[in-house]
């Protein structure tokens, strides 16, 4: 052998042969006790007497079988007794660990019988189950929850991997209840010649109520500017007292009055949640500037706008022509998906006779150019809303009353008696009276260089020496001293020389500077790329 092997294969056929020497002797699990064979210990019956010496047997590490299981399972919930057999506490490990064990079989046949009859006489109580019910869900019936909880209280132990139902005494919460008010609803329109007095009066409320109201100040004082058509919302209680107050200001606006704990009033606006959306119209002129309007699905209110952001640079009685055309951008509000009005106008545009103008609304709500610049001059165009201009601005004029030849140094634009005439511009008045040939006439002046003058009004609005700003309604157009029809002569000086007020280069405002230069050129950068992306849709469609 030593000739023929080397020595480390006669090394390893030396193991081989002892493994399988010791595969022959030691037994194999077929002849080892069966899991059916091997006894459980009863370790909650040696639990009660924990200062006796118990000996016990070394654990076998073999796996019990399926049916053990399912029988030691039964066993440990059947009745009662067993569970609180299980639940008392095992003796220390420290006092098991110095007592030597062992287990002899005859014990363990001795044992064997006695388990089998405590499971047989467990099986035949009522609170036992079924071994179909404990496979199924190994769980302790209800009327134990009781006595479960109660040995938990006293720090008993549960069983691990046992359910147990816990009944829990829910005692549903009944919110109080409160007292049902019913309200009567008294809506009110109002009317031309209508007070809050006598609304309130027609309603059935005193005036001391309506008084209350009113010293609430802030918001409450809308209800005094009330504008016949508004509709007001009385809800009165069974006493006839006001408990609400409702005013819709608006779509997504009330104003609410309502009686507080204090048997006051409050109160409030209440405000829907606003949807601002961008919507746009286009219009090519053919016969007027209002008609273009109304077929581009303009508003009214819309249409005066435009014509107001342009009037400074654009007559819109006598500079209009056929072809020319307009867009504009402007704001809708919708509150729940609903339309609720148009908001601003945002951007527009405007061709006149080929110039184009342009304007774009900034945070102050006035409108620039996109550069910066003010739309709104230092002067109106005109100073009134006129029907036609009667007379034009004639250094040789030939006067229709006396026949002969004298200058006419301003416009005379006709319009209805009553019309509002508005200062074309900030400043002071330095004239307000009447004369045989003016009639009722105001002079404003604006600053060292430019003085405007306004005649034959019907009624006069302001004093002499009152500071007035550009816009304010100085009078109405009327027919007073020299003339054959009512109108408005209006005159325009410049270091006191009369100028036409049509033609004449008016002085601009101030322009954007700094910071809100920096803050509108951007947004005035995007609205006019807006406006001309909306120009090619349109075009490509067409």
């Amino acid at each position: 052998m030593r000739s023929l092997l080397p020595k480390r294969h006669r090394r390893l056929l030396f193991v081989a042969i002892i493994l399988v020497i010791a595969a022959l002797l030691i037994p194999s699990e077929k002849k080892a006790v069966s899991a059916s064979q091997r006894q459980s210990i009863d370790l909650s019956a040696k639990a009660t007497n924990t200062q006796q010496a118990t000996p016990i047997a070394a654990p076998n590490t073999a796996e019990p079988s399926l049916e053990k299981l399912q029988l030691t399972e039964t066993q440990r919930v059947a009745t009662p007794q067993v569970q609180e057999n299980i639940a008392k506490p095992l003796a220390p490990a420290e006092a098991l660990a110095d007592t030597p064990v062992a287990v002899t079989s005859a014990e363990q046949q001795e044992a064997k019988p006695k388990q089998s009859s405590e499971i047989a006489e467990a099986s035949t109580q009522p609170n036992a189950l079924t071994p179909a019910g404990s496979a199924a869900d190994n769980s302790v019936k209800v009327s134990d929850a009781a006595e479960l909880i109660a040995q938990l209280q006293q720090g008993k132990e549960l069983n691990l991997g046992v359910r147990y139902p816990l009944q829990l005494a829910i005692e549903p919460q009944q919110a109080p209840d409160e007292p049902e008010h019913f309200y009567t609803l008294k809506r009110q329109t109002v009317k031309s010649g209508d007070s809050m007095a006598l609304i309130f009066s027609r309603v059935g409320l005193s005036a001391r109520t309506l008084y209350d109201i009113d010293q609430l100040g802030g918001e409450a004082r809308k209800l005094r500017t009330v504008h016949p058509g508004d509709t007001l919302d009385f809800y009165l209680d069974e006493q006839d007292r006001l408990m609400e107050l409702h005013y819709p200001q608006s779509k997504f606006q009330t104003l609410i009055i309502e009686r507080d704990e204090q048997d006051g009033f409050a109160v409030k606006v209440d405000t829907q949640e606003l949807e601002v959306r961008t919507n746009f119209a286009q219009g090519t002129i053919n016969s007027s500037f209002w008609n273009a309007g109304i077929s581009a699905q303009l508003s009214q209110g819309q249409i005066m706008a435009l014509a107001a952001i342009f009037g400074w640079d654009i007559d819109f009685a006598l500079d209009i022509r056929k072809n020319d055309s307009f867009m504009v951008l402007f704001e809708e509000h919708f509150v729940d998906g609903q339309f609720a009005g148009n908001g601003d106008i945002i951007a527009a545009e405007f061709i006149n006779q080929g110039d184009v103008f342009r304007a774009v609304r900034h945070e102050d709500g006035n409108y620039y150019t996109p550069e910066g610049r003010p739309m709104r001059k230092a002067f109106l165009r005109a100073p009134v809303n006129f029907k036609y201009i009667s007379s034009n601005f004639n250094p040789r004029r030939l006067h229709p009353v006396t026949g002969r030849v004298r200058a006419h140094n301003g416009i005379d634009y006709a319009a209805k008696v009553g019309t509002p005439v508005q200062a074309a511009g900030d400043g002071r008045v330095t004239k307000s009276g009447y004369s045989k040939y003016n009639g009722n006439y105001v002079f404003i002046q604006h600053s060292s260089a430019y003085v405007t003058k306004y005649l034959h009004l019907h009624k006069r609005y302001v004093k002499t020496g009152q500071r007035v700003k550009q816009g304010k309604k100085i009078g109405t157009v009327g027919a007073t001293g020299r003339v054959t029809g009512p109108h408005l002569h209006y005159e325009f000086l410049v270091h006191g020389v009369h100028k036409n007020p049509r033609t004449v280069k008016l002085p601009t405002s101030t322009p954007l500077k700094g910071k809100q230069k920096d803050i509108f050129m951007p947004i005035a950068k995007a609205r006019i790329k807006q406006l001309d992306n909306t120009k090619r849709v349109l075009l490509a469609m067409n």
